[in-house]
């Protein structure tokens, strides 16, 4: 057995209300059992955050700086299932999974510094400029999905206590790093930002599915950050339909900070 770097525990815990009155309802317990759940479902970039300290520990601050990682959500997460994150070296990278005490692994990854090989592959949005939300959303269906094109943009005003808050309920992550007015901005975060560029325009019920996501440079609180995006692309598999949404970033004054690519499935299959 390949020693662990980094081993931490958890208990899986829904990091909103069981309700149907939430933006994304397979996350409660009767959205959930609408589409053959048996429990609502932990988001994923909720399960990814839980991760976040040990790649940090295992790869050290500069991973925050210009860092990557991708991985695939494999199982869905439950409340009260115990999570373990177990991080072995692989060359000069590591590789992660998160395993339920079934036994299942939840998610399997790889992470390392520098600038990784898919960052050519994923596209920008032509228009950065950021529109308000609407005041309606329509429910996105394959019909209306735009595929190919860019997501209308959005500036986020970010402060500190916004980023502790996340990095105490979301994350469950007390590292000092996440606090104060110079520190970072948590992983987990920034890797929710794909499903928030789609909510920004649409309604929907939609699972993460898989992330690759490139750090650039720092992310810090207290300014307002630019998120745009394109829906890249789409296809069907198992009943469900996926939209590939490819992110940036961006500081107030322009400057790229994160690119990522995540394929999300929109319009969930019934099980």
């Amino acid at each position: 057995m390949t020693t662990a770097i980094v081993e931490r525990t958890i208990t899986a815990f829904l990091d909103g209300d069981d309700s149907l009155e939430i933006n994304n309802i397979i996350h409660s317990t009767a959205g959930a059992a609408r589409y053959g759940y048996s429990g609502a479902l932990v988001g994923g970039t909720t399960v990814y955050s839980w991760s976040a300290g040990a790649l940090v520990e295992a790869l050290g601050e500069a991973w925050l700086d210009e860092g990557w990682v991708e991985f695939q959500l494999r199982k869905p997460v439950y409340p009260d299932e115990v999570i373990t994150t177990r991080v072995t070296a692989n060359g000069g990278d590591v590789e992660f999974t998160m395993t339920k005490n079934t036994g299942d692994v939840a998610v399997r990854g790889t992470a390392g510094l520098g600038v990784a090989d898919f960052l050519t592959e994923i596209s920008t949005a032509a228009d950065r400029t950021p529109v308000p939300q609407p005041e309606e959303r329509l429910f996105i269906t394959r019909a209306l999905a735009p595929l190919g094109e860019d997501l209308p943009a959005m500036a986020i005003d970010l402060s500190h206590v916004d980023a502790e808050t996340y990095a105490d309920e979301k994350a469950s992550d007390p590292d000092p790093r996440w606090r104060g007015a110079g520190g970072r901005v948590h992983p987990g975060w920034i890797a929710q930002r794909a499903n928030a560029l789609l909510a920004h325009t649409w309604r929907y019920t939609a699972i993460h599915a898989s992330s690759q996501i490139q750090h650039l440079a720092p992310v810090h609180p207290d300014q307002q950050l630019l998120v745009s995006g394109r829906l890249e692309s789409g296809y069907e598999r198992k009943g469900h339909e996926y939209a590939v949404i490819d992110l940036t970033i961006a500081s107030e004054d322009g400057r790229e900070l994160v690119v990522m690519r995540q394929p999300t499935i929109y319009q969930v299959g019934t099980r």
